[in-house]
């Protein structure tokens, strides 16, 4: 009855009208399982406790050939004039049944529930296509049931007209989330996790389906508790559920069966054309079981594919399907999905649930099918490539290729740790030179994920010298590039990528992207923006660059991270944007875009946003092993940590760092990739601790330009801390440097050059220019309190309060609390008390004061009804982010679903 409130209120109504001398009719159709039976067994309850006179009966598949065989079981009436002909005698038994009920009614109201119509004979339609209207005057509520199934012309027709005579018809609708997170809740005691609320959710919302779940989980102790959330304990369906499915398959014919059963080993969803190439048919041929288990309410059809109503019903149906032959099937239609360039990652599925060490012919499936996804689908070859390696004896001579081959997708798919323990396991053993070759040109993509540039070039250069030739010879090449665009041009680099870009026809058309983007980093660590900008837009014009493989150079998100370096802040988020839309780009890929919205958030002074996407970028690059990424995304959860007044975190995110740049990664985030430790180091210790660090960065150049480009207001923070520690010299150098990378390509450089020089001389005039040209909030505000310390020096009350509750502002709108306490521990001394920003208390461990901003602000989208998708398109933070947010939000709150977070939103906005 759960989710049924408005039938039972329609119910109670015609009740209370009966017994106020009125009847009228119920009709209630619904699938199979949705609780027509119940609802009128319970109706017949409440009808009897009210006094009612109940007649209760139902049709049935035998009942079906007997005249009136559902009225007659109601009400007792049963025919037995054996000499008087059938039409007469089923117009004398209809008349019995009238006078049966018009006696019954004299003596108390009556409730007629008949269930299961659309098994009814004709005369019983008839019959009650005329008895409700004849007898309307008398107190008779007729409840009425029929399953929506099959083509029952004649029960939809009598339902109709009733209800066109004024009946109460309704629909029992599937369950909602909400409703079945709620039965869960009360069979298991706690909030189901995400599995097994998936598994219930396979009942289609069905209340039976369900319930022979929830039954069978009980019987068979599948359910284990961990922590406050019931969890699966095993994968497998309780026996129950197959019993349970039995009578919809049963319902159709068996060859109708028999394409169920392949259509459910190919997927909850297929299309007509694969199941008829797997069971070698023309489609056409197919159309009668098609139509049959849409008539029988078993799938549904959408545009292009078929699906089942219940997944639990279609994995009943695919394990009736003996284990070998869904092996065969899987290998099959993996093979087919391939051949026909639809969905690698859906191909891929098949093949591995196809793969048996025991069947040569799925080894090969798995190889060839790890070849053709390696484009398309890096992720999907790895799978297959990995699985083949697995399940080859290590005495087959097919070993140690397919080891090569599932190292090179594991490194094309980022999973940099996997690739690693193949790598140097294959590599202990000796190898023919093109193996060998193959093994190292992954070694080093793969040192390059983790960090180390140097020992990639080493890799790189061994597997040229043992190959001079194809696709080995181009991997290690580009592999070289990469780690040669984190180290900086050298005469030996700079002399290669100009031989590469004079001969583009010489190489592959990745090695020349490669090229290409090195120069423009050379040329941007030079100083030369403007031409690097340049550079990298033609790059990105002559080739692909959102490739999933993650061997490949991404010239346009390094474009992207050069204009966050500019604060080209429109551009940037454009060139995001449009790499989201592309899709799926590989887990690298995200691990990056996150490091760049993280940096756009950290500009913009939205500090939560900006950690929970660099949490994103640290999980995503920690699931693949890729220690570089992680230690940028470490770096950017240290400087929010340190932002926010939390030293302890941060110094747990730094420490966390297992590579130090310069590296791959960095070229993302350099400057706080570089600079964090000292600026974190500085506030826990003060400038003296970190003098030291400054003077190796300014005795660099090239790194230096590095630094400041990247964020042009680290000069400042150099100055200041160089001053502090008195070293004027030093603090002259800085802000020299910052000065001299101004150009009308970097404008919010000329504003850190005049905040560094206005907080070297103490220039008012310069800080005032800082104080509404420098980029960002923060950085203004920045500008702002060191213009209130210049005033404080000469005396000016007035002015310095008000620039430093400029600064207090600022600080309070990125939520930078450690420069808040700061600011405002100044504006005491001043005998100035700011209340309005200062720092909340701490929040609880639980409960809605528990979330962030952010987390109320995604949780209000979501009970608006918005995707994670839309609510990331809405807020501009990733969808992974976004995902992050819900999370955190469903621990904290102790629910486990969007229904509930709804619900909880709802009732705090109507008590507000």
């Amino acid at each position: 009855m759960r989710c049924r409130d408005e039938e039972w209120r329609l119910l109670g109504e015609l009740l209370r009208r009966a017994r106020n001398g009125s009847g009228g009719v119920f009709l209630v159709d619904g699938e199979r399982g949705m609780g027509k039976s119940h609802l009128l067994r319970e109706a017949g309850c409440e009808a009897a406790a009210q006094g009612f006179s109940l007649a209760a009966g139902a049709a049935d598949r035998l009942g079906e050939q007997i005249p009136l065989f559902a009225l007659q079981t109601a009400l007792g009436v049963f025919g037995d004039d054996e000499d008087v002909p059938e039409p007469v005698g089923r117009s004398l038994l209809t008349g019995r049944l009238r006078e049966q009920l018009v006696l019954r009614a004299e003596t108390a109201p009556v409730v007629v529930a008949l269930d299961d119509l659309h098994w009814a004979s004709r005369e019983t339609l008839l019959a009650l296509r005329i008895l409700p209207r004849e007898l309307a005057r008398f107190p008779i509520v007729w409840v009425l049931s029929r399953s929506v199934v099959g083509r029952n012309a004649d029960a939809e027709s009598l339902f109709s007209a009733l209800e066109r005579e004024g009946a109460f018809r309704v629909t029992l609708r599937p369950l909602d989330e909400g409703a079945i997170t709620a039965t869960l809740v009360d069979a298991f005691g706690a909030p189901p996790d995400d599995r097994l609320l998936g598994l219930a959710k396979g009942a289609g919302g069905n209340p039976a389906l369900l319930a022979d779940l929830v039954v069978g989980l009980r019987e068979e102790n599948l359910i284990r508790m961990a922590g406050s959330r019931a969890c699966l304990a095993a994968a497998r369906l309780p026996r129950r559920i197959p019993r349970a499915a039995r009578p919809w398959l049963e319902g159709v014919g068996e060859s109708t069966r028999r394409l169920l059963s392949i259509a459910a080993v190919l997927g909850g969803e297929f299309r007509l054309g694969d199941v008829a190439r797997v069971l070698g048919a023309a489609p056409a041929e197919l159309l009668p079981g098609i139509e049959e288990a849409l008539d029988a309410r078993i799938i549904a059809a959408d545009e292009d594919t078929f699906s089942f109503r219940h997944g639990l019903i279609a994995r009943a149906a695919a394990e009736s399907v003996p284990r070998p032959v869904r092996r065969a099937l899987h290998r099959q239609f993996g093979e087919v999905l391939l051949g026909h360039e639809r969905s690698v990652a859906e191909a891929a599925g098949h093949l591995l649930r196809g793969a048996s060490p025991d069947d040569p012919g799925s080894l090969t499936a798995l190889d060839n099918g790890a070849g053709r996804a390696l484009r398309r689908s890096p992720e999907a070859a790895a799978d297959l490539a990995l699985r083949a390696w697995q399940l080859t004896d290590p005495a087959d001579q097919a070993a140690i290729p397919r080891a090569v081959r599932a190292a090179e997708a594991l490194t094309a798919s980022g999973r940099a740790a996997q690739a690693a323990q193949i790598v140097h396991e294959a590599l202990a053993h000796p190898l023919p030179a093109e193996l060998e070759a193959r093994l190292r040109s992954a070694l080093a993509s793969i040192l390059n994920m983790s960090g180390q540039a140097g020992d990639a070039t080493g890799q790189a250069e061994k597997a040229l010298a043992a190959s001079d030739r194809g696709d080995v010879h181009s991997h290690a090449l580009e592999a070289w590039l990469e780690a040669a665009t984190a180290r900086g041009e050298d005469r030996h680099s700079g002399r290669i990528v100009a031989d590469v870009l004079s001969r583009p026809t010489d190489h592959a058309e990745h090695v020349v992207l490669a090229a290409r983007t090195a120069q423009a980093m050379f040329k941007w660590n030079e100083g030369h923006v403007a031409e690097a900008l340049e550079l990298l837009r033609e790059t990105v014009r002559q080739g692909h660059s959102a490739s999933p493989d993650s061997r490949r150079c991404r010239p346009l998100l390094l474009l992207a991270a050069r204009l966050i370096d500019l604060r080209r802040i429109d551009e940037a988020t454009a060139i995001i944007r449009s790499t989201d839309d592309r899709g799926p780009s590989g887990r690298l890929t995200y691990a990056i875009l996150s490091v760049l919205r993280a940096r756009l958030h950290l500009i913009g002074g939205r500090l939560d946003e900006a950690g929970a996407e660099a949490q994103t970028a640290l999980d995503a690059a920690e699931s693949v092993g890729a220690d570089a990424y992680a230690a940028v995304a470490r770096s950017l959860l240290a400087l929010v940590a340190s932002r926010q007044g939390r030293l302890h975190d941060a110094a747990h995110h730094l420490a966390g760092r297992t590579v130090l740049p310069p590296h791959a990664a960095s070229v993302y985030a350099y400057t706080e990739t570089v600079l964090t430790v000292a600026c974190v180091t500085e506030t826990r210790e003060g400038p003296s601790a970190v003098i030291s660090h400054i003077r190796k960065l300014c005795a660099d150049p090239v790194a230096l330009r590095r630094v400041l480009l990247g964020d042009p207001t680290a000069a400042v923070w150099m100055v200041r801390t160089a001053m502090a520690a008195g070293d004027h010299h030093l603090a002259n150098k800085a802000a020299l440097a910052v000065e001299g990378l101004a150009s009308p390509a970097n404008p919010y450089v000329k504003a850190a050059a005049a905040h560094a020089g206005g907080f070297l001389a103490m220039d008012e005039e310069l800080l005032v220019y800082a104080t509404t040209h420098n980029a960002g909030p923060w950085a203004c505000a920045s500008a702002a309190e060191d213009l209130g310390l210049l005033h404080l020096g000469r005396a000016a009350r007035d002015q310095a309060v008000q620039c430093l509750n400029e600064a207090l502002d600022g600080y309070g709108r990125t939520g930078a609390t450690a420069d808040m306490a700061r600011v405002r521990a100044r504006l005491r001394g001043l005998g100035i008390r700011r209340r309005h920003w200062e720092a909340a208390p701490d929040r609880p461990a639980d409960g809605w004061d528990s979330l962030t901003n952010t987390e109320r602000a995604v949780s209000e989208l979501i009970a608006q009804g918005l995707t994670n998708q839309q609510a990331a398109n809405r807020m501009y933070i990733s969808v992974h982010t976004v995902a992050h947010h819900l999370r955190q939000t469903f621990r904290k709150l102790s629910i486990g679903s969007r229904v509930e977070l709804a619900r909880i939103v709802v009732e705090r906005s109507q008590r507000a």
